[in-house]
């Protein structure tokens, strides 16, 4: 694995975990406590983090450094599970906004 590969990785990584946690970067600076700027130009790859940053963005991620260096087939199946709990989630709640939107219409 090259540098370049590892820089491809892990900026991917961090935009891909902070995507399926529906997170903003705003978000994800403020919890990791470095600038939007600086999270920008890690996740395009023209920065590279210290490890204390590392550390800091797995954490405001709730994922392992080492997770932010995965290659992109172990990320998805690692987050299968959560992708589909969350749209079990999505879709209970549409489910029930639609009942409740039908017995208001049905009722009038």
């Amino acid at each position: 694995m090259t540098e370049k590969d590892i820089r491809e990785n892990l900026s991917r990584n961090i935009k891909t975990f902070r995507t399926i946690q529906n997170i903003s970067q705003a978000d994800l600076a403020e919890r990791a406590e470095i600038s939007i700027p600086f999270l920008s130009q890690i996740e395009c790859g023209n920065k590279f983090p210290s490890p204390t940053i590392l550390a800091r963005i797995s954490d405001a991620l709730e994922v392992k450094v080492s997770d932010l260096f995965s290659d992109k087939e172990s990320i998805k199946s690692e987050d299968c599970k959560f992708m589909i709990e969350a749209m079990k989630a999505i879709l209970n709640a549409q489910v029930k906004s639609f009942e409740s939107f039908c017995e208001n219409f049905f009722e009038k």
